[in-house]
């Protein structure tokens, strides 16, 4: 303060030092001055105050909500280019290979490099391995031998209106069994279950940004099963658009199914053709803070005998977040209509006995895999999602619902060996679902999953509960460990009863065949020596648990591979 005192007087000095020095001068007036006072006027008798605290300063303003229509689609701007870290280099091609105690694994992937607007691939996955089970019994035994080939190819196209990408699957899974591979028997084929499935499809997905003008996720894709025994054509287009500034969504849905076209097929069985329509429109209201999502699936089935079916299933989800971002919660009754195929059937199952199929057996019969659809009507459901933490998430649902023709399979004895056949049975069902994730740091995260069913009667090979429970470890982005246990829970089993000769063979009720739980823990070692090499060890069943994963099937024990890859 005092240096700013002794300027500020400085500052006066000067200017009194440097002003300039006026003389006195004689000023003549020409003109008369009158001096003159204006009159005053009083306004107002009193005081008046405002209290301007009190005042509405808020201010309202109308808008015209009204959407302008052009004739004209303008150019897409072309997105901004940002500057920041370089991507990391992509790889060109990867391979892997592994080998262990029971199997040999191998993976071989081609990817295009970065391109503005296209992209494809190529991916090859095999997996095989053989084991044997030792029986107490009389059985001794058993070989058991498993091969499944995967090859998926794919090329994508960014257009100025639509993304396009072509797919082309190919999975093939053979399963064998027997006491000894090296009989030269004309009845060793009779052990072997093969299915080689192929698709070819094309998606087509709109561009376009706008609410208010038509969007659409357009597939087409056909398939085969062992060479013309089970065929399907599908295509389906989801429509989209807001009319009346609400979201209105069409879903189109056409499949054909078609078995029993190739010339090798057997005479007694007939072919089928078995063509489903969808037409499912839905529309999204908000009120109350809820959303309302309503819909209808209209089904229609025509088979070759022009026998038809119609069916209509309400669709209902009710939505709201209670806390946005943290809690949310969904419910409503939902239907689900679904057409069970050999396909399907022999994914889950590969021990099923598919005649028609290009495949060889011992013994001859009429009957085959029967093939229905199974709907899920009316199912009442009731889910939540909760954000705990950060990177802690709960999410459940419990549902109830009855299911028409809910398949299950049952086991036929074929002398040399087992097989399952299909049946259906019309349950009502209880589900109870969670699943909990938790990154508790950078370190370490955990998962866990439940599944609890409940049906009023005997569901053959299907279980009441199972579950899953890991532990991940990610050591400075180098060495990654993952601990995983599941629990599959008891199962019945049913057989069949009848003359195979015949083809007069049903379902036995009464005879119910226990399938022990299933306990499994597997580790596995991740170790990224650069980021072109790395290595790889699993350890699978280290309880070494020989439960039957199917009538006459055991899985494998304790069984572990090492393998590398390298990325170039």
């Amino acid at each position: 303060m005092k240096i700013l005192h002794v300027c500020f007087f400085g500052f006066l000095s000067v200017s009194l030092l440097f002003s300039q020095d006026i003389n006195q001068a004689e000023v003549k007036v020409i003109e008369g001055f009158v001096p003159e006072i204006p009159e005053s006027e009083k306004i107002k008798e009193t005081t008046e105050f405002n209290d301007t605290t009190k005042i509405d300063k808020v201010q309202r303003y109308s808008f015209l909500n009204k959407t302008l229509d052009i004739s004209y689609d303008s150019r897409p701007l072309k997105s901004a280019k940002l500057s920041g870290e370089n991507l990391p280099e992509l790889k060109r091609i990867s391979l892997f290979l592994a080998g262990g105690t029971h199997s040999l694994h191998s993976k071989i992937s081609y990817n295009s490099l970065r391109k503005d607007d296209y992209s494809y691939g190529l991916i090859f996955n095999q997996f095989s391995n053989k084991y044997k089970v030792y029986y107490d019994d009389d059985r001794g035994v058993d070989i058991f031998k498993n091969s499944i080939i995967n090859l998926k190819a794919f090329g994508k196209k960014v257009g100025d209106k639509n993304i396009f990408v072509v797919n082309l699957d190919y999975d093939r899974r053979v399963s064998n069994t027997g006491t000894d591979f090296s009989d030269p028997s004309e009845h060793k084929n009779c052990y072997i279950n093969r299915f080689s499935y192929s698709k070819l499809g094309v998606s087509i997905f709109s561009k376009e940004l706008s609410d208010h003008k038509l969007k659409h996720k357009t597939k087409f894709f056909i398939s085969d099963l062992n060479e013309l025994s089970e065929n399907q054509i599908h295509i389906s287009s989801i429509l989209s658009k807001h009319v009346y500034d609400s979201p209105f969504t069409l879903k189109l849905e056409f499949n054909d199914y078609i078995n029993y076209s190739n010339t090798d097929s057997l005479s007694s069985l007939e072919k089928t053709n078995v063509k489903e329509l969808l037409v499912s429109p839905s529309t999204l209201i908000q009120e109350y803070g809820f959303d309302f999502n309503v819909g209808i699936d209209l089904y229609y089935q025509q088979d070759l005998g022009d026998s038809t079916s119609f069916v209509f299933a309400p669709q209902l989800k009710i939505s709201k977040h209670l806390v946005k971002n943290i809690l949310y919660v969904e419910g409503g009754i939902r239907s689900v209509r679904l057409r069970n195929t050999i396909k399907l059937f022999s994914d889950e199952n590969p021990f099923i006995r598919a005649l028609g199929t290009n495949q060889k057996h011992e013994q001859n019969s009429d009957i085959s895999l029967n093939l229905k659809s199974t709907d899920t009507r009316n199912e009442l459901y009731l889910g939540m999602k909760n954000v705990l933490s950060k990177d802690e998430i709960f999410d459940g649902i419990i549902s109830y619902a009855k299911i028409s023709n809910m398949p299950f399979y049952y086991w036929i004895d074929l002398e040399t060996n087992g097989r399952f056949y299909s049946s259906y049975v019309d349950v009502w069902r209880l589900r109870v679902n969670a699943n909990y994730k938790w990154q508790i740091n950078d370190l370490i995260g955990v998962n866990a999953s439940i599944n609890y069913f409940n049906y009023d009667t005997i569901v053959s090979n299907k279980e009441n509960i199972n579950g899953n429970f890991g532990v991940f470890l990610n050591l400075d982005e180098k060495i990654k460990l993952n601990t995983s246990i599941s629990y599959l829970g008891e199962r019945k089993s049913l057989t069949a009863i009848g003359d195979f000769e015949t083809s007069m063979v049903e379902v036995n009720w009464l005879d119910e065949y226990i399938l022990n739980p299933q306990l499994h823990a597997n580790i596995s070692i991740n170790y990224n020596y650069t980021n072109s090499i790395a290595g790889y060890l699993r350890i699978n069943n280290i309880l070494n648990s020989k439960q039957e994963m199917w009538k006459g099937y055991r899985e494998i024990g304790v069984n572990a591979w090492f393998g590398l890859s390298y990325l170039f």
